[in-house]
């Protein structure tokens, strides 16, 4: 074996046992500034959590409301119903066609198709055709 590959090798487990030594010397003046054994330690680690104990808090639904199925409908419980604010509608906006001279009224041009079809014909923005 080549003697360079060697050092290499010796130099990345030392580098390796170096961080092993330093974090068991963290932990055992973490274990005596809390007056804490081996044998302490092992079992905190070791011990499986308590039942009684919540686990922490995860992201998503809330705790005790389980999805309905697909052939299970959800039957409603009595809650304080929560009054939903309605959006005002759009305005009507009136679009008229220059060549044909036809008028049309829509509240949402952008998806309108009369409209898109004239744009496209005429070549020109829909918001071009608007009275």
């Amino acid at each position: 074996m080549d003697i360079a590959k060697l050092q290499k090798q010796l130099q990345a487990e030392h580098k390796a046992l170096d961080q092993k030594f330093k974090f068991i010397s963290e932990l055992q003046t973490l274990m005596s500034k809390h007056g804490q054994s081996a044998d302490d330690l092992l079992a905190i680690l070791t011990a499986e959590p308590a039942a009684d104990v919540a686990p922490a808090k995860k992201r998503g639904r809330k705790a005790g409301v389980k999805k309905a199925g697909p052939g299970i409908k959800k039957a409603r419980v009595a809650s304080p119903a929560k009054t939903r604010k309605k959006m005002a509608p759009r305005p009507l906006r009136s679009f008229k066609n220059p060549k044909t001279g036809q008028v049309t009224e829509t509240r949402a041009p952008q998806v309108d198709k009369v409209i898109k079809t004239w744009a496209q014909e005429l070549k020109v923005d829909w918001r071009s055709l608007e009275i």
